[in-house]
């Protein structure tokens, strides 16, 4: 990225074109001469489109960034502009690129961010390289003689963009996701026919693109509801829609089978059942079987810790280990004899802390087992809550919303909100974003925003009479 010396105008600066002598403003904001139709043969305005360039930059060249990105360059009448796509969510500013596209006047980036007339637009002209400065689409439109085109990141394939060309109909292009849902796909016909892990890897997939493709249209439909003027002609062309043909539909399954290939997933031990679980983590972990994670680190441990610590049992590393521990000097796998999750034990996680020190990385169970009744409730990282049986578990949670104390907050209200829960049925289900009423355990909230020390106990009788008092 360009490190403090350019002179961003962002409007203020030149605003008024009728002050301002033309041959001094930057390229896009000086009069367009009158449009033409930019279909690639020679106007009235001398503009023409000159085609595109998928271009990636590899990370050493680029300082650590791989600035993959399509240009689409067009010859105006005040020289060859480049308007930029990037193809991935870090990319540079323009003029980072004048090395890059050495045969055009004027470098335009297409940013994530948004402006008021739509996605913002980073320009900078090769005469004043030190002034970056934001056209407008209308702006830029005029001097490319035709409503700029403009693809939702998900669109931006680049097959696609190399071969537009200006009056081309939109086109069915298949979504560009993170994860790749085409990988889940690739894993998904390796797998047997009818097996719940294939199956369940096409639905996750599925959720996926059906999800980015929505997503893709939706932002075309509020872009032009949004920057659309009137009286005016929209500044920009959609050259591409979502391909609804998705070839992964007939194999859908539903959450239970779901919930089961994933369960098989995470217990195999396969190179490929590692990557494509890694994909599905990226996603959402709602359909694992476990919940969210949380660390314990042995040398700084409550007696209800120590205890789920001294009872894991070593076991061979699973793909789930394997995806847990991956960014880690890994020293054991575990799993926890009590509810079955998969616990890695690693060496220096943490900066700040002995790089000799083992912390765990475990798994909270999504609910506890039926016919469960909460006794007491632990405050630590996790929460604990010991039953009746005087069996410990991790608090039921998922990756968010997180369950903690001592403080006004989403933590303290999410714990109350799960403890109330567990007081009228010991194996109800965590809490999810997806979840309302979390502000009715008004009783519970007081109690848990209260700063009270790590490892204080309550027991059920102060968690109902705490509960009773609102």
């Amino acid at each position: 990225m360009m490190k403090g010396h350019q002179n961003t105008d962002t409007g203020g600066v030149l605003e008024s074109a009728a002050e301002t002598e033309p041959d001094e403003l930057p390229v896009l904001r000086r009069p367009a001469a009158e449009a033409g139709d930019g279909t690639g043969a020679e106007t009235g305005a001398g503009a023409r489109y000159l085609g595109g360039i998928h271009h990636a930059r590899d990370r050493e060249q680029s300082e650590g960034a791989c600035e993959e990105h399509f240009a689409g360059l067009w010859r105006t009448g005040e020289g060859v502009v480049a308007v930029v796509y990037p193809l991935e969510p870090m990319f540079a500013e323009a003029a980072e690129l004048l090395d890059v596209h050495t045969a055009a006047g004027t470098i335009v980036v297409v940013k994530h961010a948004y402006a008021l007339d739509g996605p913002e637009l980073g320009a900078v002209d090769r005469a004043r390289p030190d002034l970056a400065y934001s056209p407008s689409w209308a702006e830029l439109s005029a001097h490319l003689g035709a409503p700029a085109p403009w693809w939702p990141s998900a669109l931006r394939r680049p097959a696609h963009l190399t071969a537009w060309r200006p009056g081309d109909e939109p086109r069915p292009v298949e979504v560009v996701t993170h994860p790749s849902w085409e990988a889940l796909y690739a894993f998904a016909e390796r797998e047997p026919a009818g097996s719940a892990v294939r199956r369940a890897c096409f639905t996750i997939g599925h959720r996926i693109r059906a999800g980015t493709s929505e997503s893709a249209s939706k932002r075309m439909e509020n872009l032009r509801d949004w920057a659309e003027k009137p009286g005016e002609p929209f500044p920009m062309v959609f050259p591409a829609v979502p391909d609804t043909d998705d070839p992964g539909l007939a194999e859908v399954a539903a959450d239970d089978v779901v919930a089961a290939g994933l369960a098989a997933l995470c217990a195999r031990t396969d190179d490929a059942a590692v990557e494509c679980l890694e994909d599905v983590s990226l996603w959402s972990g709602e359909d694992l079987p476990y919940g969210g994670t949380f660390n314990l680190m042995r040398t700084d441990v409550t007696r209800a810790a120590a205890e789920w610590i001294n009872r894991l049992r070593q076991v061979h590393a699973t793909a789930l280990h394997r995806v847990e521990g991956a960014d880690y000097d890994t020293v054991g796998t575990f799993v926890d004899p009590v509810t079955g999750s998969p616990v890695v034990a690693v060496k220096g996680k943490f900066l700040h802390r002995d790089t000799h020190e083992i912390t765990y990385i475990g798994r909270a169970p999504k609910r506890l087992p039926a016919g469960s009744v909460l006794k007491e409730v632990v405050l630590d990282d996790p929460v604990w809550i010991r039953t009746t049986d005087g069996t410990v578990y991790p608090a039921p949670a998922m990756d968010a919303p997180g369950l903690a104390w001592g403080y006004r907050g989403s933590g303290p209200l999410t714990l109350a909100e799960c403890i109330g829960r567990l007081l009228d049925d010991g194996a109800a289900h965590a809490v999810t974003y997806d979840d309302d009423g979390r502000s009715e355990e008004s009783g519970l909230s007081a109690l848990f925003v209260k700063d009270l020390p790590r490892g204080t106990r309550i027991s059920r009788r102060e968690l109902e009479r705490a509960r009773n008092s609102a």
